[in-house]
């Protein structure tokens, strides 16, 4: 087990911009364990793990929305877990679960 870092502030800026994973769950810097099939991020502190290919850091703050973004979406904001699935949205929404009511 490595020792659990929890950066804020300043210190969480420099960690990010070195490269570092930080967990989404509780913001410790997360560990890479490295598998035959697939490589995952595992949180020391939390547990959290995700595979590395889809590790995305959402610090919980509101995304501005540039007038290129809109156009990518076709004026639309996505919702946040369809940025993270990257899904042809908006086409993909009659065929999503999220959208299942």
């Amino acid at each position: 087990m490595s020792k659990i870092i929890k950066p804020e502030g300043d210190e969480l800026l420099r960690y990010l911009n070195e490269g570092y994973p930080i967990c989404n769950e509780c913001g410790a810097i997360m560990d890479l364990e490295e598998g035959d099939e697939c490589d995952m991020f595992v949180c020391p502190s939390c547990g959290w793990a995700v595979d590395r290919m889809e590790y995305e850091y959402d610090n919980g703050e509101e995304e501005e929305w540039t007038p290129e973004m809109l156009n990518m979406y076709g004026g639309d904001v996505p919702p946040a877990g369809c940025r993270a699935c990257g899904g042809p949205y908006p086409s993909c929404i009659t065929s999503c679960k999220l959208f299942d009511d």
